[in-house]
């Protein structure tokens, strides 16, 4: 009876492995990314499109640089084809007939097809490309600068678009680029200079059912400061996954939402490295702790539907939202990571963490934490204390820091990267501390500050750091360094670089000169970070600083 017993349950476990399989995430879609010729920056922006498709753990992307090598029985192998190629001004080239042909009949039997921006400006005397294609650069087209631009969308019934808000992005407008009636418009864009000219808005978004295939096509996408932007990521991912299987099964970013949910219905959620304030059920502010990044951190921190902070940007992957790290203890690196990982030579431990959710929605957070080099002894103790305020109906977010480090080592030599001045000074040298990183798809950043001074390496008692966010209003956080704070060799250091773009700012306490610790010397440091939505008169922000030293 026992042997029979088993096989009597076969049948069972086999049906239950199978329902399990039916749960597994779907099978991958198969991206064909070609590369290797434009008139634009072809290396970095197909790096940071692979990264882009490959972080969404649904495509798969194999890049080519030779796309004009590819035979029919490559393109079989995969379900979409995303051009980040062409030959402008070369506009007579073409491809072997037979690959030309291959793809025509790829995208014909079912295969799908994606272009944007200057990608479809390619084989001008290949007749049947300009089936599949829409949005060149022919003799009537013309752009200006880069500038902020407002997408709208005019057709949300179409999957790629359905429940899209319309968005602003930082992007080369294309005015009467070549029209293909054949296309579908889902969406449009304009700007500050056509409108002044009274030129209507310029088609933006397209689509196309190419026999039993699918072409997508945007006109966004100029350079990698426009990819950046979540409203071109969205349409790209989306538009990518419609193209390769005829429907759309992510979800579209809280930013971008049409539909605007219930407000004030507040709520915790703590996992095992989250710390997370609701608001029906989207994120206000989430604490991340002991996960791979190797340090503890805020993001997302939400205003209304715009995230203010950046989580590893592709430029600086050690860049985690709003953070604290040193930069040098004792000659070893606490700030960047190493060959492409997520660990530094310096381990930032958390040996203790204390979460602490209150009924008003306000918070404290409690850590130990240990520095010392990877396998090393500690050499440096630190008890931080986080107070976060109850958010304000999405007008202001504030938290309050309190640091108190102990040297643990005989002596501890607190350093960053020399600035201007010094024996390999750099430019950019001075920063550690307490920082933040801001949204990449923010626009036109602006600083306010408490004396009429420039930023890098001044004495101010706060900062403001305000942008237009990607739904045109405007953002913007203040920085304040209390009073008990040791303020000597405390310094500022900002960045607001909007064409990279690099929206950053610290009260970096060692900008000027390092600071040596002899062991049991201690330091302590108190900031007051306040997030706002909406313009901030400075004479409010000084008042807010004032009120930060009467509660202190």
């Amino acid at each position: 009876m026992k042997i029979l017993s088993k096989f009597w349950l076969l049948p069972f476990l086999l049906i239950l492995l199978n329902g399990c399989r039916t749960n597994q995430k779907p099978e991958s879609v198969e991206v064909l990314l070609l590369s290797g010729s434009n008139n634009h920056n072809w290396e970095a922006t197909s790096h940071f499109l692979k990264r882009m498709y490959e972080e969404t753990s649904l495509f798969d992307v194999k890049l080519t640089e030779k796309p004009d090598t590819l035979k029919e029985s490559d393109l079989k192998t995969f379900d979409v084809v995303v051009s980040n190629w062409n030959s402008w001004p070369e506009n007579d080239l073409r491809w072997p007939k037979e690959l030309e042909t291959a793809l025509l009949n790829f995208i014909e039997t079912g295969g799908g097809f994606v272009t944007f921006h200057a990608s479809t400006s390619a084989f001008y005397k290949w007749p049947e490309f300009k089936e599949i294609s829409v949005g060149a650069w022919v003799d009537s087209t013309w752009h200006g600068q880069n500038s902020r631009t407002q997408i709208l969308i005019q057709n949300d019934n179409h999957p790629i678009t359905k429940g899209l808000n319309g968005f602003f992005i930082f992007d080369e407008l294309w005015v009467n680029a070549e029209v293909n009636s054949s296309f579908t418009v889902l969406g449009s864009a304009t700007n500050d200079d056509i409108s002044e000219r009274k030129i209507k808005n310029q088609p933006a978004i397209f689509v196309k059912e190419f026999g039993k295939g699918k072409v997508f096509h945007t006109i966004l996408g100029h350079d990698v400061r426009t990819m950046r932007n979540v409203g071109f990521q969205t349409l790209m991912l989306r538009g990518t996954e419609w193209a390769a299987t005829g429907k759309v099964s992510q979800k579209i970013p809280r930013e971008l939402k049409t539909k605007e949910e219930d407000r004030n219905l507040y709520s915790w959620e703590q996992t095992d490295s989250t710390f997370t304030l609701l608001n029906n059920k989207n994120t206000v502010w989430q604490y991340n702790f002991n996960e791979k990044h190797g340090k503890p951190f805020f993001h997302p921190i939400y205003l209304g539907r715009n995230n203010l902070t950046s989580l590893s940007p592709d430029d600086h992957i050690w860049h985690v939202g709003q953070w604290f790290s040193w930069k040098y203890i004792n000659g070893v690196n606490y700030w960047e990571y190493q060959n492409g990982t997520y660990h530094s030579e310096g381990v930032t431990e958390i040996t203790k963490i204390q979460l602490v959710p209150k009924d008003d929605f306000s918070a404290e957070i409690r850590l130990d934490i240990f520095y010392h080099p990877v396998n090393g002894k500690n050499v440096l103790a630190e008890k931080r204390v986080i107070k976060i305020y109850p958010p304000e109906n999405d007008a202001s977010l504030t938290f309050d820091y309190s640091f108190d480090f102990k040297a643990l080592a005989d002596s501890v030599d607190i350093n960053r990267t020399p600035i201007m001045g010094e024996p390999g000074g750099q430019s950019w040298g001075g920063y550690a501390g307490l920082s933040i990183r801001f949204n990449l798809g923010f626009m036109e950043p602006f600083f306010i500050y408490s004396k009429e001074t420039k930023l890098n390496g001044q004495i101010n008692n706060w900062i403001y750091m305000g942008m237009k966010g990607i739904d045109d209003n405007t953002f913007g956080t203040q920085i304040m360094v209390s009073p008990e704070t040791n303020r000597i060799g405390s310094e500022w250091y900002a960045l607001d670089y909007e064409d990279h773009p690099f929206y950053f700012f610290s009260p970096a306490y060692i900008y000027h000169k390092p600071l040596l610790l002899l062991i049991n010397e201690s330091l302590q440091l108190k900031y007051r970070i306040k997030h706002y939505k909406g313009n901030i008169p400075s004479s409010e922000l000084e008042k807010e600083f004032e009120l930060y030293k009467q509660n202190q």
